[in-house]
């Protein structure tokens, strides 16, 4: 099996938080953030990609889902399991997501089958040891089922907390401890970056992280900030 994993397009300017038009917090893509994820979906249609596309509920998740579905035409699993990050109690508390009726209105490529409990996220703020905590579970199971391929489109830190749980698991070359692995990932995790994880009976056949290939030099961004085309990591 298969795991795809990416962050979301470039998103909005942070005068778009708690607009009338965007509740605090879901933010939408920018035209750039849309090409990022077209072309992350063209890059998936030429290696066949054809498996379930899981992503956080978020707006920003949800576009760069549903631009890439249009082109690949799999199905949208909203889960909450990779949400964003809340860096404070009242962000939480005035954090306002939507349910699985309005995804579905808003994005027509969420599967039919899709199912999601509401509210999705918490009322506090989180770290980074409880986001890994969380995810640990999605990643078993896929591992687990071992079959199909999966895309994953997360946040920085739902990114972060998958890529740091497979490297423990696996034995990858990175970081070991949280603030280490921050920063290695700060220059690499760009809106709409690959990575792929190739896994046969839980043994990791291999991995390739940080590709970019798909984006040329002006879609290069990690939010609000145009950064340098990063190293890929391979290993077989």
């Amino acid at each position: 099996m298969i795991i795809y994993l990416t962050r979301h397009g470039q998103v909005c300017p942070a005068e778009h938080i708690g607009s009338v038009d965007f509740p605090k917090g879901d933010i939408p893509l920018t035209e750039t953030g849309i090409r990022q994820a077209r072309c992350l979906g063209n890059y998936l249609k030429l290696h066949k990609f054809s498996g379930s596309i899981i992503s956080s509920p978020y707006r920003r998740t949800m576009m760069t889902a549903q631009e890439i579905s249009m082109i690949t035409g799999c199905g949208i699993y909203p889960d909450g399991i990779l949400r964003e990050m809340f860096f404070s109690d009242g962000d939480a508390a005035d954090f306002e997501g939507m349910d699985l009726h309005q995804l579905k209105s808003e994005f027509l490529n969420v599967a039919e089958d899709a199912v999601l409990e509401y509210p999705w996220w918490t009322k506090k703020a989180d770290s980074l040891e409880e986001i890994s905590m969380r995810t640990k579970p999605l990643i078993e199971k896929l591992i687990q089922n071992n079959k199909g391929e999966y895309l994953l489109i997360g946040h920085g830190a739902s990114v972060f907390a998958t890529l740091y749980y497979l490297s423990g698991k696996y034995g990858l070359d990175l970081p070991k401890d949280y603030p280490a692995f921050g920063n290695h990932l700060a220059t690499r995790n760009l809106n709409c970056n690959l990575s792929v994880i190739e896994i046969e009976s839980g043994v990791l056949k291999a991995a390739r992280l940080f590709i970019t290939k798909h984006l040329d030099e002006v879609l290069l961004s990690s939010n609000t900030n145009i950064v340098k085309r990063p190293l890929e990591y391979i290993k077989q």
